[in-house]
């Protein structure tokens, strides 16, 4: 009607303009390209200059369509079916006469046109279900058009059996495949689907595992040899390289053959080899045979290349893709060029098909052509359509001839590849071979294609022998003829497999019959008596394990009301012993034994465990388990223990999953439960015990139980079961819904606490018969009064259910449990386990905490080893911490060093003790950090001798003069621009002598031990010093040929000398270094600085000695400054200062007793600190500072005299090595101002001869008792520096000091003289450990 309609208005428009007769007819057409959307691939903005082709040529063209004019309408569907269907409809509606397009999906718009029989031919489209409409044409050759080929291809090589695998978007072809190779007669061995491995690792399916190709070969390749798939190049790859794991190229037995619905390129060749994506460089093809042979076992059905003259078309449709109407950018300007698909042939194609049916279907009629006929022909989709089959086959732009088969699907030209030597050669592509073409098929009237090689391009095989499709005894060998011998070997030996297979069951089964007899008979579950210890098999022993919980489980408490059960030792371990007792012998039979070993094999949280059983003729010992809470029944009748919410709720659930755990074992039932029979233990978890052994526990006697106790024992059973137990010779067990019922009593009994049945007055033989009775109509069933509870309402209703005298209508165990969820209030553990999560969190941060402090430890650790190191050789301390000796050892060759400083002696009398000592520390700083990149050892520092040695510990071979004489050149150039601080105007003068010899190295006393040379090398040396001269370098002989030995030094005669104790030396100066001289050696870090400057100098009456033999003038101490304000610079503290206006007895009160610490022991002596009052004002009175827990740092000034009853009382004291003088020291924390040698302990005091130097190397260990620390001290141990002139221990009277040198000679070690004045100390109480 529609269609009729608009025919009519078309034709009497055409009447009222008959001067449009003379002119050309114009139709519309109507063009659908995807420019925008999802669709991966979209081909519109690169393809649609070549519609444009299209109709300039047609409408160009005198013989095809004279009389008409074609328009074009075009609209993007941006890939949404919705978009497309209203262009269409709107276009239809605006006098659209066909339509091309759309691309991508077309099944709905194909359907929309073919209500209207509206032609639409499409270009590209991949819906399969639109081939069976009449208007609708399909250009882009579908993929199961490829399987014609394939089968082609199979044939032709006599390929019958094969397997298809194929991705998710090929199973149409997979499926058309299958049915062709029937149809064929073909076997297809496997047909597995595969999912593409983007969407496999995008979805994180199990398929992107590396291993999946591996075993999908492995389950297949046993059952074919040739592989059909279906689906991506890099599928195709994968599954390539799974068979190349497997080797299943090494023979070339196997083949693949790849269908590929893109047109052939020599470019992308190899992209069926290799990954050639995402390379960024030249690719070179491997050149290995595994490489080759797997090539030469692929084959690639292609559509055919293009001829030579599509190229020139493809640059055609580049600019009409920029002119009107579409008008497409280039965005790539020149550099590059829009790659034009094989997509521009098919729309290029679909335009001229049609023009050329609409021209036949036109000439075909006599009549002439008017616009109403043009119209009805133009629009008439079924007829154009099969006009366009029955004109095939066509000449395509691309070349090709191409057919259309009966559903006007394009039928394609397809190729074969094959892997052969090619001549194509890229820029980006060195390969010596490739995929080139080898045959092709030609399209005839036939059903298949018939496949033709190629003229000179037969396939390489691998191995050069064709694959065949089956072994030829085939996959099972079943084509092959069976040797007769090998069949009846075979049999036999299955028959001899069977029947030993069938003995060894049967031997089984009797041995595992046997061990359950012997287990029955009592090798697991029966006990002998002799094991069981403190049962006395009369009358009740004490046992811990009952005792009222308001007093734990200690044993020891009396306070409370105790209550006692049966206990013994079995194993160690206390166990509770139930005892059953006959009048006569009992025999037990093989059913209770058996009963015995299942109880024995039941294992849960909630349950008493069975552990076994003493078997007398007149009694049973049962033992189970000890619970150290007793029972459940005790706890609820203790008014002391308080049974909050969270209790009672982890002792029902507990309950509750005992019961459903014996409900659904073999037992079945409990038949006796009741609240003395659920006992807890010491974690407070409720385990229900007396379970089991009916029949034995029935025909026990019970004497000692009366008649009160025995029907108070009934309150818990059933009304059904207490009425069965009036039957006579009945043996009543027990049921399921019974233990519900008991449940219910318990559960009262808990919530109430009043027992089993409230305070009814009533004697239990009476509640026992009022609950036999039935009830009467209008009579109240005879429970517990749950009125008077204080429990909510689901546990009353619960409760209730529990009891109901019909035992149908009480509920299981499992749906209690989830009745009684909410009592719980989100808490899922037991009452210990809560208790145990506190305690672990609490562990936690305890561990963090000791985790820091082993790291503060270490590292406090790692600072003693460095300052240990700076005082003695590296494997001379390790020797001493590990507590070895260290033996005298004797070096041959070493090179020692001296040097000293010309004037120090007038200087140090012009300077004051402060500048000097600052003066000497800048300068040795320099010496250690030259000294720090040569393989040397610092032996001392005496005043301003400075004594170095090489070769030893460790020996250097004859490296150790050179890195003498290096480090000598260094030192005096360094000496050299060195400026003193206090006198920036005078030039230092170092002397210095080396020599080269032999000599004797140890380690030398007990307290603050020196690693010491001996021998005439050193007396040489320190001649060699003293006979030199400023700002040069004295050598010896020996060492002059020792340098002459290693190269590299300058070394110029001094002439001879007279040399103390040697007499006439020729002797010589070291001027320089050459090249080939010892290199100094990088270092890496920066020692630590051991000295540390007071924030104030030190205050003298006079800022100068006169000379060193002149008078002595008095110099008063840092300490005069007593009357200074607490806190002042007068005194420097490690920690902030505290309130000294306190009493010495609140400062003693103000410092808690701790236990003394290990602390480092310096050069001076440590020693404890009092605070008394004699002493607190004593040290008040010089040094100005109260002992208040700081530690004071003093100037380097001689301390004042203080009275022998004023010092302090010590308890730890250390022995300098220069003056045997105890020191007091300050109660702080320690403050590291000084050389450690060792480590104070608070053990007690040892014998002094202990000797570093032995000859054994085993360390000994002693035990020792640790010493109390006195309550009324706070004891803390620190390092400082002192002043060599100490205290004299003098009682009220005060000496005065001396002011010379040795002072400050004895700071950095013993005097170089024997003439030191040192003063003796009274014997030590603590002795000090060199570590």
């Amino acid at each position: 009607m529609w269609r009729s309609a608009r025919v009519f208005v078309l034709a009497a428009l055409s009447l009222f303009e008959p001067s449009l007769c003379a002119k050309k007819y114009n139709i519309t057409i109507g063009y659908l390209p995807c420019l925008t959307g999802e669709l991966r691939d979209r081909q519109g903005l690169t393809i649609s200059g070549a519609l444009s082709i299209a109709l300039e040529e047609l409408n160009s063209n005198a013989d095809l369509l004279p009389d008409v004019e074609l328009m074009l309408q075009w609209h993007d569907t941006k890939y949404d079916t919705v978009t497309a269907t209203r262009l269409l409809t709107d276009m239809s509606c605006e006098g659209v006469v066909a339509f091309f397009g759309p691309e991508g999906k077309c099944r709905t718009e194909a359907i929309i046109a073919q209500s209207r029989n509206l032609p639409m031919i499409s270009y590209r489209c991949s819906d399969y279900q639109t081939s069976t409409l009449s208007n609708f044409a399909r250009l882009e050759p579908p993929g199961a058009q490829a399987t014609k080929s394939v089968i082609s291809l199979l044939r032709y090589y006599r390929w019958h059996k094969f397997s298809i695998l194929y991705e998710e978007t090929w199973v149409t072809v997979a499926l058309t495949l299958e049915n062709h190779a029937k149809r064929n007669n073909m076997t297809v061995n496997h047909q597995r689907p595969v999912i593409d491995g983007f969407k496999c690792c995008e979805e994180k399916l199990p398929c992107c595992a590396p291993g999946f190709w591996y075993q999908f070969i492995q389950d297949t390749k046993n059952k074919t040899r040739i592989y059909v798939f279906l689906g991506s190049t890099s599928g195709l790859i994968e599954i390539m390289t799974a068979m190349e794991t497997h080797q299943l190229f090494a023979k070339g037995e196997y083949m693949v053959i790849f269908v590929d619905m893109m047109t052939y390129s020599p470019k992308d060749a190899l992209k069926y080899l290799m990954k050639t994506e995402d390379r960024s460089a030249k690719l070179i093809c491997p050149n290995t045979p595994e490489f080759k042979k797997r090539a030469q076992s692929l084959l690639v059905v292609v559509s055919s290349e293009p001829s030579s003259s599509y190229e020139i078309f493809t640059n055609k449709v580049r600019k009409y893709n920029a002119k009107e109407p579409f008008k497409f950018p280039d965005v790539f300007g020149s550099k590059f060029n829009k790659f034009v698909s094989i997509y521009a042939a098919y729309l290029y194609d679909s335009v001229k098909l049609y023009a050329k049916a609409l021209d036949e279907i036109i000439k075909e009629d006599p009549d002439p052509l008017t616009y109403t006929k043009l119209l009805s022909v133009a629009t008439n989709g079924s007829r154009i359509v099969e006009k366009m089959i029955k004109s095939s086959p066509y000449k395509s732009i691309s070349g090709m001839s191409i057919r259309l088969d009966e559903n006007a699907d394009s039928e394609g030209n397809f190729s074969v590849l094959a892997f052969k030597p090619t001549t194509y050669r890229d820029g980006l592509v060195h390969c010596a071979s490739s995929m080139i073409p080898v045959g092709h098929f030609l399209q005839s009237n036939r059903e298949f294609p018939e496949y033709k090689v190629n003229h000179g391009s037969s396939i390489d095989w691998p191995d050069s022998v064709k694959p065949e499709d089956e072994p030829s005894c085939g996959f099972l060998n079943e084509k092959c003829p069976k040797d007769d011998s090998q069949v009846t070997s075979l049999v036999v030996a299955g028959t001899l497999a069977v029947t030993l297979f069938c003995a060894l069951v049967v031997t089984i089964s009797i041995y595992r019959k046997w061990k359950i007899e012997q287990e029955i008979e009592g090798l697991l579950w029966k006990i002998d008596t002799q094991e069981i210890a403190g049962y006395l098999g009369s009358g009740l022993v004490w046992s811990p394990s009952k005792l009222s919980l308001a007093s734990g489980i200690s044993g020891e408490s009396k306070c409370c009301t105790q209550i006692f059960t049966t206990t013994a030792q079995y194993r160690g371990n206390v166990v509770r012993i139930k005892e059953l007792k006959f009048s006569k012998k009992k025999d037990i039979p093989r059913e209770i034994m058996k009963e015995m070993r299942l109880l024995r094999e039941l294992r849960h949280d909630n349950l008493n465990s069975f552990i076994g059983a003493v078997v007398e003729p007149l009694r049973v010992l049962i033992l189970t388990d000890y619970c150290a809470k007793g029972s459940l029944y005790d706890i609820i009748e203790n008014e002391d223990i308080k049974l909050d919410k969270m209790f009672i709720s982890s002792l029902i659930h507990d309950l509750i999953k005992g019961m459903i755990f014996i409900h659904t074992s073999p037992l079945i039932f409990h038949g006796n439960l009741k609240s003395s029979n659920c006992v807890v233990t010491s974690r407070w978890m409720l385990q229900v015990a007396d379970f089991g052994l009916h029949e034995l526990r029935a025909c026990a006697e019970n004497d000692f139980i009366g008649e009160h106790q025995y029907y108070r024992g009934l309150l818990w059973k059933a009304p059904e079961l207490l009425r069965e137990m009036d039957i006579p010779n009945g043996t009543v067990c027990g049921t399921q819904k019974g233990d519900v019922y008991a449940f219910g009593i318990i559960l009262y009994e808990i919530i109430a606490r009043r027992g089993p049945f409230g305070m009814t007055g009533t004697e239990p033989k009476d509640i026992i018969e009022r609950l036999k009775r039935p009830k009467q109509d209008g009579e109240d069933l005879f429970r517990p009064d749950t009125s008077l509870i204080d429990a909510e309402d689901f546990i009353v209703s619960c409760m209730k259910d529990c009891w109901a005298e019909d035992p149908n209508l009480r509920p299981d165990f499992p749906i209690i449990r989830s009745r009684l969820k909410k009592m719980k209030s989100g808490k899922s553990r037991n009452i210990m386990d809560q208790m145990m999560d506190m305690m672990e969190k609490y562990a936690n941060n305890l561990e963090e905490l000791v985790n820091e402090r082993t790291r503060l430890l270490i590292e406090e650790k790692q600072k003693t080893e460095d300052l240990l190191h700076r005082m003695l050789p590296k494997s001379v301390a390790r020797r001493l911490t590990t507590g070895e000796g260290v033996e005298p050892e004797s070096f041959d060759s070493v090179t020692i060093y001296f040097s000293d400083i010309v004037g120090f002696t007038a200087m140090s009398a012009e300077s004051t003790p402060f500048q000097v000592v600052n003066f000497l520390n800048d300068l040795y700083t320099v010496f250690d950090r030259i000294i720090r990149g040569y393989d040397v050892y610092k032996v001392e520092t005496i005043g301003d001798a400075y004594m170095v040695v090489s070769g030893l510990p460790i020996r250097n071979n004859d490296r150790h003069v050179g890195e003498i004489a290096s480090m000598a050149l260094e030192l005096l150039n360094a000496v050299k621009s060195h400026k003193i601080s206090h006198r920036p105007n005078e030039t230092l003068k170092l002397r210095i002598g080396i020599h080269t010899g032999a000599v004797v190295a140890g380690v030398v006393g007990l307290t603050m031990p020196r690693y010491c040379l001996f021998g005439d090398t050193v007396n040489t040396a320190s001649r060699m010093e003293s006979n030199g001269e400023p700002l040069k370098i004295h050598i010896s002989p020996s060492c002059k040929q020792a340098l002459d030995k290693i190269g590299g030094y300058v070394v110029e005669p001094r002439g001879t000398i007279p040399i103390k104790g040697k007499g006439q030396v020729q002797t010589y100066w070291l001027v320089s270094a050459t090249e080939k001289a010892i290199q100094k050696r990088p270092v890496e870090g920066e020692e630590r600085p051991l000295f540390r400057r007071p924030r104030r100098s030190p205050r003298l009456a006079d800022s100068r000695h006169p000379s060193l033999s002149g008078g002595v003038r008095q110099r008063l101490s840092s300490a005069a400054r007593a009357g200074e304000a607490e806190g002042t610079r007068g005194s420097r503290c490690s920690l902030p200062a505290t309130n000294t206006t306190h009493s010495p007895h609140a400062a003693r009160r103000s410092r808690p007793d701790t236990r003394p610490r290990h602390a480092l022991s310096s050069i001076a002596s440590s020693t404890a600190c009092e605070n008394d009052a004699d002493s607190d004002s004593e040290a008040i009175r010089w040094t100005g500072v109260r002992c208040s827990g700081l530690r004071c740092a003093h100037s380097l000034d001689v301390l004042p005299p203080a009275r022998r009853d004023a010092l302090v009382r010590r308890q730890h004291t250390t022995r300098s090595l220069d003056a045997d003088v105890a020191v007091a020291t300050v109660c702080s924390d320690p403050v590291f101002n000084g050389t450690i040698i060792g480590i104070v302990t608070d053990d007690p005091p040892r014998d002094e001869d202990s000797p570093l130097l032995r000859k054994t190397s085993l360390s000994t260990k002693m035990d020792r008792t640790r010493r109390k620390a006195p309550e009324a001290s706070y004891i803390e141990f620190y390092k400082r520096w002192r002043s060599l002139q100490n205290v004299a221990e003098g009682k009220g009277e005060r000496k005065t000091p001396r002011f010379t040198i040795p002072w400050l000679l004895g700071i950095f070690g013993a005097p170089r003289g024997s003439s030191s004045s040192l003063r003796r100390a009274p014997p030590l109480l603590d002795r000090e450990s060199a570590v």
